[in-house]
């Protein structure tokens, strides 16, 4: 089956078993969640979030972004935002009510700024941490001394960070910082000018479907594995890839909100624990890389963190 038809039955089943509910009965609801079910991600990760949920007896409704208003969101005891147009919806509606985000960016979650006197906020994001980006590829490309990275208008801290933890990780560095896609392929060939392994940044600026395959074919021609931030950037042609699947993510939002309606606090902003690594064993032989298996990656890594398998 092809994948497009394969996240169009994922996003059915998501419509099938989360109760979509109209603005008027959303206020009634525990447990309210703000996403785009048409968007196959979306649709994953809230009926991963939904299964978990539905094993407590919690009351999770769906509503669409689009849809929301100041009286939809009054009287549910949690909100959870999933994506970027969730998470502006409820800071423009200034929701009185706690607010979890998921399925978004640390430079998106920095992008929605605080408000004075506004409800509990906080967010899973994406982004991985740049000491597991650098442990990974510790791991998996043991001979490689140096990486490169390459900075877009969102994502010059966490360029700053991946640095840093090269560095402390006995790693040197070559890192650029552009300002728009122009600029991108002359920052690429110097950055890539000494054997590095290229780590992508997820900077949508710089970094997006308009520019992908040039970038990999780039790199690859130079020598230089990539490591990408999504399955798809494994499956274009980066050698490795470090992700949390929206499966994933939706299991992780469930174990939050079990604790907001338990009583506790929202935690602080944080990264997910859960995370895969995916590997492409073809551009590595093309490369000479002898690569582990994803799976032996994931467990080595999470072994490291103190994590269980």
């Amino acid at each position: 089956m092809k994948r497009a038809s394969v996240w169009r039955w994922v996003a059915l089943l998501a419509l099938l078993v989360v109760p979509l509910i109209s603005p008027a009965m959303a206020a009634g609801s525990r447990v309210l969640v703000l996403a785009e079910m048409d968007k196959a991600p979306q649709a994953e990760t809230v009926a991963a979030l939904n299964a978990e949920l539905q094993r407590d007896g919690v009351d999770v409704s769906v509503l669409a972004p689009a849809s929301a208003n100041r009286a939809s969101l009054t009287g549910a005891r949690l909100i959870v935002t999933v994506g970027s147009h969730a998470a502006h919806t409820t800071v423009a509606l200034e929701t009185a009510t706690p607010v979890l985000h998921v399925l978004l960016s640390r430079s998106t979650l920095d992008a929605l700024g605080e408000r004075p006197g506004s409800a509990p906020r906080s967010a899973i994001v994406l982004d991985q941490p740049a000491e597991r980006q650098i442990a990974l590829i510790r791991l998996a490309l043991p001979k490689h001394e140096r990486i490169a990275t390459i900075a877009g208008p969102e994502t010059p801290a966490l360029a700053r960070a991946l640095n840093t933890a090269a560095t402390r990780s006995g790693l040197d560095t070559r890192s650029a910082e552009v300002a728009d896609i122009p600029a991108l392929y002359p920052a690429l060939r110097s950055v890539l000018e000494q054997p590095a392994v290229l780590v992508i940044t997820p900077d949508s600026q710089v970094f997006n479907s308009q520019t992908v395959h040039h970038v990999l074919l780039t790199a690859f021609r130079l020598h230089a594995p990539v490591l990408g931030f999504s399955a798809a950037y494994v499956r274009a042609g980066a050698v490795l890839g470090l992700y949390t699947t929206p499966t994933q993510a939706g299991t992780e939002t469930a174990a939050v909100v079990r604790q907001v309606l338990t009583g506790q606090a929202l935690p602080s902003p944080t990264h997910h624990a859960l995370f895969e690594v995916g590997v492409n064993p073809t551009v590595a032989r093309a490369l000479g890389i002898q690569l582990p298996q994803a799976d032996a990656l994931t467990d080595a890594l999470r072994a490291q963190e103190g994590l269980a398998p």
